[in-house]
């Protein structure tokens, strides 16, 4: 993907807004902002909640896991959202293994209120002249994730 990007936006034109469909990758949101887009939709991460994945500050985990089964801490209590704060990886992982549509619902919404807040802290960073060292933060804290680009070695 950065690659694409890299040999494609200098053909677009400047002073428009730019467009990346299909990209959701936390990395890969912050890698295509450095290389000027501007706007992005993706599914994701509903696509995700619905299989049990929650997306967190620490990178994807994914709640079907039995390490899950007693851990009573939220899915990530740094992300500003009920969903992510006040239901238990426990509780989560019971109703995604039991089949309760309501897992699936709670993890939309953390994941959803989860890439609001990394694109609120990407807007803020660029706001504060500080996006680079954000970039660099993110990039080093998710090298060892599954939010890492497969195809890339050099971010």
């Amino acid at each position: 993907m950065c690659q694409t990007l890299d040999q494609t936006m200098p053909y677009l034109p400047h002073g428009l807004a730019r467009y990346l469909m299909g990209v959701g990758k936390p990395i890969d949101l912050v890698e295509a902002v450095a290389r000027g887009v501007d706007m992005f939709d993706c599914v994701l991460p509903t696509r995700s909640g619905r299989h049990g994945q929650a997306w967190t500050w620490d990178g994807p985990i994914n709640l079907k896991n039995a390490k899950f089964a007693e851990d009573l801490s939220p899915v990530d209590a740094r992300v500003p959202c009920p969903a992510s704060q006040d239901y238990s990886r426990a509780y989560l992982h019971h109703l995604i293994r039991s089949g309760e549509y309501l897992g699936a619902i709670v993890l939309s919404w953390h994941n959803t209120a989860f890439f609001q807040d990394l694109m609120t802290k990407i807007r803020e960073a660029i706001c504060a002249g500080q996006f680079e060292a954000l970039r660099q933060q993110l990039s080093t804290e998710w090298s060892q994730t599954r939010s890492r680009p497969k195809t890339d070695p050099a971010i």
